[in-house]
């Protein structure tokens, strides 16, 4: 499968290399070729990105658009504005997991749907995928709009988060 950026309306998805992980890691992503805007890395970001890197640096480089964050673009600007990507590629049943997170600066503005689907839309052309899952806390009601949006269904709840599933027909 093909990691080309990916385009939608108003956004361009581009998987990052395991060098610009680590200038995010290390907060130097003023280093890369895309800005970031200043509020999109959290410091959960960071450590997620460690493990990142880690399993990166474990697999055959064919396998890491499963494995890496995509920067989300806003085409207007052409700022990095979030970052979205699976855990991993599909599993032995077909399903991937998606985490994705976005500066607050540009919330509430259906772009995270936007990257979702697109993002998503890439999974469905590899055979083995089947849908997705996505975790979220109960009390994230953004990225619960988000998955709904997106036609995930809520299948059960754990403590402090609920699962949710996209299955491709």
């Amino acid at each position: 499968m093909d990691a080309t950026n990916l385009q939608s309306r108003v956004l361009v998805l581009t998987p990052l290399s395991i060098d610009d992980l680590m200038r995010i890691k290390n907060k130097e992503s003023d280093r890369m070729e895309i800005q970031l805007d200043s509020e999109t890395i959290s410091e959960s970001f960071r450590a997620a990105i460690i493990k990142k890197i880690n399993k990166m640096n474990e697999i055959s480089e064919e396998l890491h658009p499963w494995y890496t964050y995509w920067i989300i673009v806003d085409r207007a600007t052409m700022k990095g504005i979030g970052l979205i990507g699976f855990k991993g590629s599909p599993d032995e049943n077909g399903y991937s997991e998606i985490g994705y997170g976005m500066s607050p600066n540009f919330r509430r503005k259906g772009l995270m749907t936007e990257a979702v689907n697109t993002l998503m839309e890439w999974a469905r052309l590899n055979s083995n995928c089947k849908g997705i899952i996505a975790h979220a806390l109960k009390t994230n009601s953004g990225s619960i709009k988000v998955l709904k949006n997106c036609g995930f269904q809520f299948v059960n709840s754990e403590e402090l988060e609920s699962v949710y599933v996209h299955k491709f027909i």
